[in-house]
């Protein structure tokens, strides 16, 4: 009797071992963040073609400006008897105009960067997620601090460093080959860099203020902001000749493609800019192809800040106004990933991921695309657990697996800015809502 009990005992623990080994295996496996390695800063490459710069109907004053009534996509358009979210009285002053002549050509931009009114409630992604975060307990690249040193830095920047001095702004003549590089000319070498270093620190803390301010105003946090213009541009918001894509964020088509979509309040204030005001009213999905690509050629054109008259070759107004886009673009990208995850789990954003993880699903978007998320989700959501960082990033697709390094290096920013990573080359479908 007593070995009959003995070996019911060892049968059980068996049964349990067994049991236990099968839990572990059904759990999703750990992502090991890879530290970034240093490199120098390269033009990312595109192969979309920007279409013509559009003819801009007569001049107008600020005062005049139209606006279109609200529109949004007609996809997710909003009920007539819905209260529209309330509009700021006036844009925040942050921006001056540069001292150099107006290009004609540029007057549409001036004249919707000074009537451009933002969002009232300033909830940004947080507002979209229905989600109160603990902000007393977010990573650093999530917080937006009181005061503009809070977010200094000291980074070695390559490609700014070059910048400078290509413009004049940092003499390296005593350098090799003028401080640039004889195997880049995007870059400067170690001689160009020492040189151009000090000018480099202040260049990429000059912004600080206007990223609080539009950071407080649109709920997009200021260091992620300030980690995202290290990583894309290095603080330089000019466009590459061959390039389409300019601004601090380095915006390009597709991504102006995303915000006209997918955040209506810029769209009907940015829209009217460049298309009568009657072909506004449809909502940007319901426009011709040749009005969308007037549109983002438009937007792209307008983030760049490249002024060769004026002094360092930038614009200050149109650099600063860039964070404004560049912000916008992202609350874009978060009204997104809502409808991604909704779409692919039938569950709100709050209801299976947390506000940090939806923060880094969003990089993901804006770096690699809505169909490399939704992949990803898709794959991640059959194992039935909730939504995080780790599963969705192992279950990213090959043609997109890079998105994990640049998230990486977003939320953890080298002393030594790493090559951009090139975006996928296959295309991603905007989704829409099921």
């Amino acid at each position: 009797m007593g070995a009959l009990k003995r070996f019911a005992a060892f049968s059980a623990i068996v049964v349990l071992l067994g049991a236990g080994i099968a839990w572990q295996s059904r759990q999703p496996s750990a992502v090991q963040a890879e530290l970034p390695a240093p490199g120098l800063a390269t033009p990312r490459e595109h192969r979309t073609p920007l279409p013509a710069t559009p003819v801009i109907m007569g001049a107008l004053q600020a005062a005049e400006v139209p606006v279109a009534p609200l529109a949004a996509p007609a996809s997710h358009a909003p009920d007539a008897n819905a209260v529209q979210p309330a509009l700021a009285e006036s844009p925040l002053q942050v921006f001056q105009p540069a001292s150099a002549p107006i290009d004609p050509a540029n007057e549409y931009i001036y004249r919707f960067a000074r009537s451009f009114r933002p969002l009232q409630d300033g909830g940004g992604c947080a507002a979209i997620w229905e989600m109160v975060p603990d902000y007393t307990r977010l990573p650093n690249y999530l917080t937006t601090p009181d005061r503009p040193e809070q977010i200094y830095s000291k980074v070695s920047l390559y490609f700014l460093a070059a910048m400078l001095i290509r413009n004049k702004a940092v003499d390296a003549s005593e350098c090799d080959n003028g401080g640039i590089s004889a195997n880049n000319m995007w870059v400067a070498n170690n001689c160009g860099l020492a040189k151009a270093y000090p000018a480099v620190i202040e260049w990429q803390n000059r912004f600080n203020q206007v990223i609080l301010n539009i950071a407080r105003e649109t709920g997009v946090p200021a260091q992620l902001m300030k980690n995202i213009f290290s990583r894309e541009s290095q603080f330089w918001p000019g466009i590459f000749t061959t390039l389409e894509e300019a601004g601090f964020g380095q915006l390009t088509v597709s991504g102006a493609d995303v915000l006209l979509m997918w955040n209506p309040n810029f769209y009907n204030q940015f829209c009217p800019q460049v298309l009568i005001p009657e072909a506004c009213r449809k909502g940007y999905t319901n426009l011709t192809v040749q009005e969308q690509q007037m549109l983002t050629g438009a937007l792209v054109r307008m983030v760049n800040a490249t002024c060769p008259t004026c002094p360092e070759g930038v614009d200050p107004f149109l650099a600063e106004f860039s964070v404004r886009v560049f912000a916008e673009n992202l609350v874009a990208n978060c009204s997104q990933v809502a409808q991604i995850i909704l779409n692919e789990t039938k569950r709100p954003p709050n209801r299976i991921s947390t506000y940090e993880d939806l923060w880094l699903f969003t990089l993901v978007n804006y770096h690699a695309g809505s169909g490399c998320l939704a992949g990803a989700i898709r794959a991640a959501q059959t194992q039935g657990y909730d939504l995080t960082w780790a599963l969705v990033a192992a279950n990213l697709p090959d043609y997109c697996a890079s998105a994990k390094g640049y998230v990486e290096e977003i939320i953890y920013m080298p002393e030594i800015a790493p090559n951009p990573t090139p975006p996928p080359e296959q295309p991603t479908a905007t989704p829409t809502p099921r």
